[in-house]
């Protein structure tokens, strides 16, 4: 199966008590639970800023991958356009979808030229970063 053409219309929601022991198939158990619709898109990643991707880089657990290599401009730019996953990992890449026949969220629906930088990077020059 590739696993860049799943779709996942869902999201979990999991409420943990402060000294909670969380179980460890917490991410498998997900898959068991009812979809709830209306849920919100995950972009880790949907920055319309180099800065932003810069600052993500620099903030989260894995600190191996803050390095000068996925800070270059050009290299982020290439990553983005093309729809690679920007650590090279070959399973999670993007993919452009027709914006017709996927469920967007409204408020993308509705402004679509302030979120452009999410619906088509490929078209945009600098991958549609503002401060390229």
């Amino acid at each position: 199966m590739d696993l860049r053409h799943q779709y996942w219309l869902g999201g979990t929601i999991s409420q943990f008590s402060p000294n909670a022991k969380i179980p460890p198939d917490i991410r498998s158990a997900r898959l068991r639970y009812r979809l709830l619709p209306d849920t919100c898109f995950h972009c880790s990643y949907c920055f319309d800023t180099l800065k932003s991707v810069h600052r993500k880089l620099s903030s989260f657990a894995h600190t191996e991958l803050d390095t000068d290599k996925y800070h270059d401009e050009k290299f982020l730019i290439d990553r983005y356009q093309n729809g690679l996953n920007l650590f090279g990992r070959l399973n999670e890449g993007f993919i452009h979808v027709d914006t017709n026949k996927i469920d967007l969220p409204r408020l993308l629906k509705l402004q679509p030229n302030r979120f452009k930088y999410i619906l088509n990077r490929a078209s945009l020059p600098n991958a549609g970063f503002r401060d390229a």
